[in-house]
């Protein structure tokens, strides 16, 4: 090992974190080793063959792309834990033991996301294998997470957008103006193409399917945003094909999708934010419910927002409480009624806390 490059690592205290770890580390040696990807073998009647199995059905490849992403990261929990077990034999209480270790390594979110993945293996082994047996994973309640609730003010996003373009992250401060425009989620912001941008009679627009759910997503974009968008692709210096990325990191990449590696997307807002708000821990993702907070404000219909987040807002408790069109027309209805709840929000923050001094 030492000769293909690896040094000894501390893992930290005996756990789910380290043996995930300690996993990773090994799968890379070997890819390393064999010069090809990894294939990873568990014992027949273990619960990963039956996952190694499943992956290679008709029903997981019908599977989303961001969906697909969902399993391979709760694997990175599940497989260390329960990977060679006889799958027959995993019980209840195996599960509440799993879920009291990994509650002490990652969030309230993604507990709830790695034992809804735990179920969907297990609901899907229960039918495929005709077992006569309930689910163990079912045993255990996962309720969901309260959806965040902060949100960012218009003149803090004004904020942002300087203090990106101090630190030299042009494309990020072009990825908050669309966001703030737009309400698309960061996902669909940074890997927007140059094709998606167009124009009508009453000003530019962005037209997409949305990642996650594969509906049509319309962003009408504002003047000034539109403005620093085309300002933003000419001093590339390249010219940007129909299918490329339009949003760079400062090296000139786009930013890459998946769940391999540092998100750098991430990263790089909170660098900005840091600049900006040294103590603040909201995210780039508050932006989405920010705009949809101004909407509601000013008596915007749930069923319009529900058309312009690609989701089902109207119909689900959720969502509304998470973000309380598929046509331009409505996504600028939304634009002009936020402006209005906009104006409301900040006289009712500033009268409460002082918070905003200023309407953006």
């Amino acid at each position: 090992m030492r000769a293909l490059g690896f040094r000894p690592k501390a893992l930290g205290p005996d756990g789910p974190a380290a043996h995930t770890e300690a996993v990773k580390l090994y799968e890379s040696w070997l890819k390393v080793k064999t010069g090809g990807d990894l294939v990873v073998s568990y014992p027949a009647g273990s619960f990963g063959a039956y996952y190694e199995r499943f992956k290679r059905t008709k029903a997981f490849a019908r599977k989303k792309p961001r969906t697909r992403e969902d399993y391979d990261r709760a694997w990175k929990h599940l497989g260390p834990a329960f990977g060679s077990k006889i799958l027959t034999k995993i019980s209840a209480a195996d599960v509440e033991d799993f879920l009291e270790d990994l509650e002490k390594i990652v969030s309230e979110n993604e507990r709830y996301r790695v034992l809804k993945i735990l179920r969907a293996i297990f609901a899907d082994a229960i039918i495929r294998l005709k077992l006569n047996m309930p689910s163990p994973a079912r045993a255990v309640s996962n309720p969901q997470p309260l959806g965040r609730s902060q949100i960012w003010l218009g003149s803090e996003i004004d904020q942002l957008v300087a203090g990106a373009h101090e630190l030299g992250h042009h494309g990020m401060a072009v990825a908050i103006l669309i966001a703030w425009d737009t309400l698309f989620s960061p996902v669909d912001v940074y890997s927007v193409t140059k094709a998606a941008l167009k124009r009508d009679g009453s000003g530019w627009y962005l037209e997409r399917d949305r990642t996650k759910t594969d509906k049509g997503a319309f962003g009408a974009l504002s003047d000034s945003t539109a403005s620093e968008l085309l300002k933003y692709l000419a001093d590339l210096g390249v010219e940007v094909m129909p299918g490329a990325r339009i949003i760079r990191r400062k090296s000139g990449n786009a930013y890459a999708e998946g769940i391999s590696g540092k998100n750098y997307f991430a990263q790089d807002f909170r660098e900005i934010r840091k600049h900006v708000f040294p103590k603040d821990a909201r995210q780039f993702l508050d932006i989405r419910r920010s705009g949809n907070v101004e909407a509601d404000a000013a008596g915007a219909d749930k069923e319009t927002m529900g058309e312009l987040l690609a989701n089902g807002l109207a119909s689900s408790k959720f969502l509304e409480g998470t973000y309380t069109p598929p046509t331009v027309t409505k996504a600028r209805q939304v634009a002009l009624q936020r402006i209005e709840g906009r104006k409301r929000l900040a006289v009712e923050i500033e009268r409460l806390s002082g918070r905003s001094k200023s309407i953006a």
